[in-house]
């Protein structure tokens, strides 16, 4: 069932996702999703090397929200890139949100800023405990070839425990 909470989403979750046409999971573990005007800038600019991503961004499905707050913008942006910087104060703008983040700059910020996030395996782990997926690691092979996701042996294995699919 979707979350009342507001969902603030950075370009890896959508370009990950959506490269393996399953943005339907975002949609139903959270409902409606945010991005800021920076990562619907960016879906569109990547859209040679992750079309579907861009073609997402373009639909209207995600609702773009700006953050008010522009010097914690400019604040953010000496560490993470644009999306992530204006993800970050949208946050911080709406302290009961939810982030989705996959770098690790960024986590660390929302982190050290007390915001609450996940990120693309973190959704997959959830999809499966809500029986939305059967299993997580032939996607982990599909966002490998489709979306050019890299993921150490290490954290595949924590995921995999995670989801209770490891050995």
């Amino acid at each position: 069932m979707a979350q009342e909470r507001l969902v603030i989403s950075n370009t890896t979750p959508i370009i990950n996702l959506a490269e393996i046409d399953r943005l339907d999971i975002l949609e139903s573990l959270f409902g409606n999703i945010v991005i800021p005007p920076a990562v619907r800038d960016e879906l569109t600019e990547k859209g040679s090397l992750f079309k579907r991503a861009a073609e997402a961004a373009a639909s209207g499905r995600f609702k773009i929200v700006p953050p008010a707050d522009k010097l914690l913008v400019k604040g953010f942006s000496g560490s993470v890139h644009r999306g992530e910087a204006e993800c970050l104060a949208l946050a911080m703008e709406n302290p009961e949100s939810l982030l989705l983040l996959d770098d690790l700059a960024a986590r660390n910020l929302a982190a050290t800023s007390e915001l609450t996030f996940t990120g693309t395996l973190g959704c997959l782990v959830e999809a499966k405990s809500q029986g939305l997926i059967d299993k997580v690691l032939p996607l982990l092979g599909e966002l490998r070839s489709a979306a050019r996701f890299w993921i150490s042996q290490e954290l595949e294995t924590v995921i995999l425990q995670n989801a209770g699919e490891a050995e």
